[in-house]
């Protein structure tokens, strides 16, 4: 079967079960690195728990790994992709594992971060190579083979080079975000999934073609000096690329926000991004007026993220109504899984310290109304850097939902993205025109589930 009819029909499933709202419920030597460090692939690296322990590039430098893969060889399925592509006969097998420990680093390891980075694949030839981006957990009830995906589900593009962030968006590189450790509830208990996922993970898939080798680049933007320039812009989020997402219709007038800190300052917030959605059973939200907050807040350290100040004493920088500029409509099959839309944050603002908050108000108004939905979800990768208020934002809770198998409150990350740029503008990038259009129809399900505020000491 020809890859775009085949990854059409997947994407399709998957947009199918993301908005069903289905819940998901060796450690490296610290190595010296180079600007460039030049790595050749050792086998066997055939799945998450065997991959091969490549160096975490430092700041400003990257680290190149030379493979080669073909169809035949060996490797092992992502059980969480091949449960949400199982309508379309599954993703099918990732050839080469790589791990990859910040914590190696030391005290360049920047705490949890952020650490901006760029992940990139490229060969020669007319072979179809995918990456994708993920972290090693110990949660094995949910992810059996230790593998959590963070890349966009969209990844698989078609290009060459394949990159992470693709490389017909607009952002130069992703933030991440490492799992804060020693966190623990009001009564003190450890929190669920306590420190897992800081170990980063990239699988290399031979999907067609014949044999290729490649080159594996993992280029770490963190700035060496303040006045350093690696990237000239990044993207944060805190979702994991639509997966998991739920769309929420209230508590009404309730605010969500995430926190998020510039890997240098001073740094420009020039747009935000979330996924509006237009479902067939309320009106489109497209010119609906949508509250944007953003307000700074004290870096905390590297610890577990702060509540965010009350809004009545807090920094506001940008508290405007603005109008939901467009939607995704899940009629759009595969392109709508993985997509945001942009915000325009005008004028823009500069940040010179500091962390900073960007919040979303749902309407008072009823969805029935507005049409107005707000996308989280319960990837528990990079969480507790979401924060939801019921009360105009005087006090802060962190936003859970109850898990249809466990019957526990889980956290949620809310789908809310932010560019930070850095130095002189990017130049405008032109689409790949190997980008996949669908026509296909998907069966929208609007979560109506309630979300609870779980409270947090200050």
């Amino acid at each position: 079967m020809k890859r775009t009819v085949r990854m059409i029909t997947a994407l399709s499933s998957l947009a199918l079960l993301a908005l069903s709202s289905i819940p998901f419920g060796g450690s490296l030597a610290p190595a010296k690195t180079s600007a460039q460090s030049a790595i050749a692939e050792v086998e066997p690296n055939d799945d998450p728990l065997s991959a091969q322990e490549i160096p975490f590039p430092g700041p400003g430098e990257k680290v190149e790994v030379q493979g080669s893969v073909a169809a035949g060889d060996d490797g092992s399925f992502s059980e969480e992709m091949e449960t949400f592509f199982s309508f379309a006969g599954g993703v099918g097998t990732l050839h080469d594992w790589y791990v990859l420990d910040p914590d190696a680093l030391g005290k360049q390891a920047l705490g949890n971060g952020p650490i901006p980075l760029k992940i990139s694949v490229g060969w020669e030839g007319e072979t179809d190579i995918d990456v994708w981006v993920g972290t090693l957990v110990d949660d094995f009830l949910f992810f059996f083979d230790g593998f959590k995906l963070l890349s966009d589900v969209r990844m698989a593009s078609l290009a060459n080079p394949e990159m992470w962030p693709r490389g017909d968006a607009a952002s130069e590189s992703i933030a991440l975000y490492l799992q804060p450790q020693g966190v623990t509830d009001e009564e003190g208990n450890p929190i669920p999934n306590d420190g897992f996922g800081r170990k980063l993970v990239v699988a290399v898939q031979h999907f067609d073609g014949p044999p290729a080798d490649y080159t594996l680049t993992v280029e770490n933007g963190a700035s060496v000096a303040k006045q350093d320039v690696i990237f000239n812009n990044e993207r944060h989020q805190v979702d994991d690329g639509g997966i998991t997402a739920s769309w929420f219709s209230g508590p009404s007038g309730g605010i969500v926000a995430n926190v998020y800190k510039p890997s240098r300052y001073p740094a420009t917030l020039t747009s935000i991004a979330h996924p509006f959605v237009n479902f067939s059973d309320v009106p489109d939200p497209t010119g609906q007026p949508l509250r944007v907050i953003v307000f700074t807040g004290e870096d905390d350290g590297d610890g577990l993220p702060g509540p965010p100040p009350p809004l009545s004493q807090a920094n506001i920088l940008f508290d405007q109504e603005v109008p939901i500029p467009g939607t995704i409509s899940p009629q759009e099959g595969s392109r709508f899984i993985g997509r945001v839309n942009d915000i325009t944050i005008d004028p823009p603002i500069t940040i010179e310290s500091g962390v900073v908050y960007v919040a979303l108000q749902w309407p008072e108004a009823p969805i029935e109304e507005t049409g107005v939905a707000l996308a989280l979800d319960t990837s528990p990768v990079q969480y507790l850097r979401t924060f939801l208020s019921t009360d105009e934002g005087e006090t802060w809770g962190r936003p859970t939902r109850t898990e249809d198998l466990s019957g526990e409150d889980v956290f949620m990350n809310a789908d809310i993205r932010a560019r930070f740029e850095f130095g002189p503008a990017p130049a405008s990038v032109v689409r790949s025109k190997a980008q996949r259009r669908s026509h296909r129809v998907v069966r929208a399900v609007l979560s109506r589930q309630p979300l609870s505020v779980t409270p947090i000491s200050r």
